[in-house]
């Protein structure tokens, strides 16, 4: 399945990174749903990728029916991630399955990919321990966060740190570094 994600990619958009996350890449046995998080090296190419890999992957009969898409192009909201979320069916087969793709600016990937590889309890460890630092953590950066006029944690800051890699933010979180295998928490 990954192989043909990233072949598809490459035919779209030469350099493109794909990479399947969530239950898939922590290693799990079966997986309820595909989760794929997607940049670019050069930090702008990913624009406008979306819907042409959407099309292709619909042209191949492995898209077949679309739940949410929506792009935020160059200067858009939630800080430029595309999001296409769907039904796919494996090459040969009818059963359709859920499949989420999250298409990421190359300087927060690092975020992207721990918040969609998962899993739900280690993603809410991290938050805590961020906020606990005075900082909101989301699948877009890691934000100083301001405090309310009750003394509590509100919105977070308009800049994110910059980390290129999710080593570097467990690391700045203190957290120990865990493989993707080894986030089945």
């Amino acid at each position: 399945m990954e192989l043909l994600l990233q072949k598809v990619g490459e035919d779209v958009l030469p350099g493109v990174v794909i990479i399947c996350g969530g239950s898939f890449r922590r290693g799990k046995a079966s997986c309820g749903d595909l989760d794929i998080i997607i940049t670019h090296p050069d930090g702008k190419s990913h624009r406008g990728f979306l819907s042409k890999y959407v099309k292709r992957l619909k042209d191949m009969k492995f898209l077949r029916e679309d739940l949410v898409f929506s792009a935020h192009g160059k200067e858009g909201t939630n800080h430029g991630v595309d999001t296409y979320f769907g039904l796919c069916t494996y090459p040969g087969r009818e059963l359709r399955h859920r499949i989420d793709f999250k298409v990421f600016p190359r300087d927060i990937y690092a975020f992207g990919l721990i918040a969609w590889t998962g899993n739900d309890v280690l993603n809410r460890r991290l938050r805590l321990l961020a906020e606990s630092k005075g900082f909101r953590l989301d699948d877009t950066g890691l934000f100083p966060a301001t405090h309310s006029s009750g003394g509590k944690w509100g919105t977070r800051a308009s800049a994110s740190l910059k980390f290129e890699t999710e080593k570097e933010v467990f690391d700045f979180l203190g957290f120990p570094w865990l493989e993707p295998h080894e986030r089945n928490l």
